[in-house]
Parts: C-alpha cells; structure tokens; sequence
C-alpha cells in the first residue's frame, strides 16, 4: 500500500503539534527522525505547509555539538489565534 502525499503531509503535521520544544517548533533533523522521512522529503512537505500558511519559520536557541547555544531555523505550526489576527 502507497502513502498520499496528504499522508506524509499529515505525518509533519502531527509531529510539529507532538514537539517537545515549549514554542512546538522542530527543525528538519528533529523532523526527519520523528517521521523517519528523509531530510529533502521533509523539506518539500514544509514548503507545502508553508505555502499554505499552516506552517511558519522561527529562529529557536538550540545548543548544539559542542556545547554553544545558537539560533537555529525551526518549523512550527501557525496557531488558529495567529492566522486571525487582522479580523
């Protein structure tokens, strides 16, 4: 049995809303290995999500290998409260 496309878009989705970040934010490795999805077909289903407006960019402090906080481009669902906000 193949997987749609609203499948895998649904897969992102469900893991952003799962993320353990306080923001809800993940980046495309935290992505990858939550979906287990490569990391050019998650990049693909964010674009979609993006486009769409379901999904936005942040900058997240994430310490990386050696110890050094950074800010680093994560994804995170746009909340229903953000998309109304000019009604």
């Amino acid at each position: 049995m193949s997987v749609t496309e609203t499948e895998l878009l649904q897969q992102v989705q469900t893991a952003l809303f799962e993320a353990s970040d306080p923001e809800g934010a993940m980046s495309v490795v935290e992505l990858s290995e939550a979906t287990d999805m490569p990391g050019p077909a998650i990049r693909r289903r964010l674009k979609k999500l993006i486009a769409q407006g379901d999904v936005e960019v942040v900058k997240v402090p994430r310490t990386n290998i050696v110890g050094t906080v950074a800010r680093q481009y994560c994804y995170r669902m746009v909340t229903p409260k953000d998309t109304h906000e000019d009604e």
